[in-house]
């Protein structure tokens, strides 16, 4: 069975072509097959085929979808349809994908002509271009995940086609690429390297004049349309024609010219955390998506890692960076995208900060964002390099301070699903299991104290909901205090009224992270969070939830998902098909915390805190029943 997504999306059964005729279907079987043999959540499907208002049996259809694939693929053969908690998963050979093989040519075609072999490079490059049917999944209409997946495979595309190019002109096929260069130009008025390469080829065909007039007329549509000027590679290309004879190879570029930037090599991971455990399956995932020899291709790699505030995820990004650190000898770069304020971290402020840490001068970065990218990836071209992104708010954070090379890669954490992110590979992290936490807590207080009161550790751990954050509160608390029983520190954490004060150390602070997530939320999702506080069990479905706020059930459901989205919930299937919400015992007790503050506010005369900080009611917000509740 053979999936072709590079053209109109096609599933062939040998010579038979079994594609799913349906639009909705086919979205569907687009997004598991660009993510074969990963994971696609739900969340995620709904996404694309609903956007932000999906019916209320957006989950019941979606079902029917994957059903009539399972029906069309079959059961048992080359490509499996598998049922996984929270998502599906499409299980096949990579070969039988045309967008692997693709990747797989275009990487040996730029590792070809890095070596200089351009003849063997040109071959390779057009065997992967002939791969090509027309645009990417022509007959799939697409939403907003499958446009960003669409955008990546045409920029692919686009990259191999100038690979592809630059071959053609090392073996002087210079004048075979006039008209094509004239037509890539046409249909990409403002690509530089089209233009660029365009510029070489009349050039070595005796025809500077018409090179010069390419440049001309491109800057004229980039200042006209833009308000820029062209590239400062563009510009120097200009000065080598003008300087150069009438045909043949053009003048080396001028000595000061070439030296601008003091190579460097940057180094901004933060240390590693000499205690760290456990955490096998997620550093081996991880060690995969960061392996340089493991997938050949055109686009950067992005590992995603989501969970709620506390369960470790920077702690693992920073490890497995280090861990990855010699196969990125270009530098390691790293920078936090939450404010400690709680809000977004300008994405231009932190390219500033990567191009200065690899040896740009100041004078030389631009002022503007999207110019600051560009030079990020430029310098990032060939070189591989490493970036970690902390604590991202959002896709149209990180998307900017993606290197554009397939040499480099990206660690991403974040709170919130991070779907915008074409091709990035999403892990979602729960909590350690309890003798990983046990680990941790001994390693922390020492062995032998919990070996000596080993069932009041494991209660101590139980109290903690296994949140690595709040072990460290705890393991701090009682390393600070030798003579402190554990099972005393125990009592203290079983009162669910002062629990959260118990966990909070120095700088560490479970209640401090939790209420950064819950101020990045929208009034409807505050008033939702805060009574789920009053729930007895960690369970909550949209029925539940629907009662409390006193609204329709589909409401209560998208609000959920935003909660689920945001990481104070976690996402799992209901035996009755109803998609369930579990929430952690240290999230509920916040939520308790922020309810009781609510009504005392209430009490007072003081506007609540979603009034005072929203500039203005969403069309979704929901009236918070306060009278009746009782502290």
């Amino acid at each position: 069975m053979e999936f072709r997504v590079l053209g109109s999306l096609e599933v062939l059964d040998g010579a038979c072509e079994i594609t799913p005729s349906a639009a909705k279907v086919r979205a569907v079987l687009a997004m598991l097959v660009l993510r074969h043999n990963q994971i696609v959540s739900t969340r995620e499907f709904i996404d694309e085929l609903w956007g932000e208002r999906p019916p209320p049996s957006a989950l019941s259809t979606l079902h029917t979808y994957v059903y009539k694939l399972r029906k069309t693929l079959g059961r048992g053969g080359a490509a499996t349809l598998a049922t996984k908690p929270y998502g599906y998963l499409l299980q096949v050979d990579p070969a039988a994908v045309d967008l692997h093989e693709f990747e797989r040519r275009v990487a040996e075609g730029r590792r070809l002509l890095d070596q200089g072999d351009a003849e063997r490079a040109s071959r390779a490059l057009v065997g992967a271009l002939g791969l090509w049917r027309g645009p990417a999944l022509a007959n799939v209409v697409p939403g907003e995940l499958l446009s960003a997946q669409i955008t990546r495979l045409e920029e692919s595309r686009l990259r191999a086609l100038e690979l592809r190019i630059e071959a053609d002109l090392r073996l002087g096929r210079h004048r075979e690429l006039i008209s094509e260069l004239k037509e890539l130009t046409l249909i990409h008025p403002l690509n530089e390297e089209f233009h660029a390469k365009l510029m070489a080829a009349l050039h070595a065909c005796g025809r500077r004049v018409e090179a010069l007039e390419v440049f001309q007329s491109l800057r004229r549509r980039l200042v006209d349309q833009l308000g820029l000027e062209p590239s400062p590679e563009l510009r120097r290309l200009q000065q080598r024609l003008l300087a150069a004879d009438d045909a043949g190879p053009l003048p080396a570029e001028p000595r000061e010219e070439a030296v601008t930037v003091v190579e460097r090599r940057p180094a901004q991971l933060p240390p590693d955390i000499a205690d760290f455990v456990g955490r096998a399956a997620e550093r081996e995932w991880l060690a995969v998506a960061l392996d340089r020899s493991a997938r050949a291709g055109t686009a950067v790699r992005v590992a995603c890692l989501t969970g709620m505030p506390g369960v470790g995820k920077t702690a693992l990004a920073v490890h497995a960076a280090h861990r990855a650190r010699q196969a990125y000898p270009a530098g390691q770069l790293f920078a936090r995208l939450t404010a400690p304020d709680g809000s977004p971290v300008d994405p231009g402020e932190v390219l500033g900060g990567f191009l200065r840490a690899a040896g740009v001068p100041d004078e030389r970065i631009p002022a503007d964002p999207g110019e600051r990218s560009t030079m990020f990836r430029t310098w990032t071209a060939g070189r591989p390099a490493l970036v970690v992104l902390d604590d991202a708010c959002g896709a149209e954070q990180v998307q900017p301070l993606l290197p554009g090379s397939a040499e480099c890669a990206v660690i991403v954490t974040s709170r919130y699903g991070l779907h915008g992110v074409a091709g990035a590979r999403v892990l979602a992290l729960d909590v350690p299991d309890e003798a990983e936490c046990l680990e941790l807590l001994a390693l922390i207080i020492g062995e032998a104290r919990v070996e000596q009161e080993r069932r009041e550790a494991e209660r101590i751990v139980r109290l903690c909901g296994g949140l690595p954050l709040a072990l460290r509160c705890a393991g701090s608390r009682l390393a600070a205090s030798q003579g402190l029983a554990l099972r005393n520190y125990a009592d203290r954490l079983a009162d669910p009224a002062t629990r959260l004060d118990e966990l909070c150390v120095s700088n560490l602070d479970v209640r401090a992270a939790l209420d950064a997530s819950y101020r990045r939320l929208d009034p409807p999702e505050r008033s939702l969070f805060r009574l789920l506080g009053l729930l007895r069990t960690p369970d909550v479905a949209p029925s539940h939830a629907a009662a409390l706020l006193g609204c329709e059930t589909a409401r209560a459901a998208r609000l959920l998902a935003r909660l689920a989205d945001a990481s104070l919930l976690r996402v799992r299937p209901g035996d009755d098909g109803e998609v369930r919400y579990t929430l952690h015992e240290l999230v509920r007790l916040f939520a308790r915390e922020c309810l009781e503050e609510e009504l005392d506010r209430a009490r007072s005369g003081e506007p609540p805190l979603a009034e005072e900080d929203a500039e203005e009611e969403t069309e979704e917000t929901v009236a918070v029943p306060l009278e009746g509740l009782q502290r």
